[in-house]
């Protein structure tokens, strides 16, 4: 009797902090899925991971400082590169299956990144994947590859 007054109090305040399954949305809000990659990148995502099944995992959209770790003693210093890298995001990693480390980030040229990533950005990027040993290929948004093309490119042409 006396468990039970102990943990009735948390056991009520945990009911009560999760949702009513009957809660509703307000009208006045409107929800809907988004595109989670732009239209004009499909064809190329499904080449990419068509190329590369057998050898990585393609994730795409993963912001660059999630894939990498930046030790800096200086802390000044660390605040500024993690600012700058907040904002940048690969269009698509290729992860290898077994260690989960990232190997290949690809970046699709086009008028966005012109526009939203800036040359002393896109440099740390660059310094930061070279020192992390992840390679960084940049494809044409605008270019229809084929399958060897892309194989070659993204250096997963196999012996023959």
């Amino acid at each position: 009797m006396l468990v039970y007054y102990l943990i009735q109090p948390w056991w009520r305040q945990r009911q009560q902090s999760r949702l009513d399954p009957e809660t509703k949305i307000p009208e006045f809000l409107s929800v809907s899925q988004r595109q989670f990659i732009p239209s004009s990148e499909v064809v190329l995502f499904n080449l990419l991971h068509l190329v590369s099944r057998d050898f990585f995992l393609v994730f795409a959209k993963i912001p660059i400082r999630t894939l990498v770790q930046v030790r800096i003693d200086d802390t000044e210093a660390r605040r500024e590169v993690a600012k700058a890298l907040r904002t940048v995001t690969a269009d698509y990693v290729f992860v290898h299956p077994g260690t989960m480390l990232p190997s290949k980030i690809v970046m699709v040229e086009s008028a966005e990144h012109d526009l939203e990533q800036s040359n002393s950005v896109s440099t740390l990027m660059k310094v930061i994947c070279q020192e992390a040993e992840i390679d960084i290929i940049w494809l044409n948004a605008h270019k229809n590859y084929s399958v060897n093309e892309l194989s070659e490119v993204l250096g997963l042409k196999e012996d023959t």
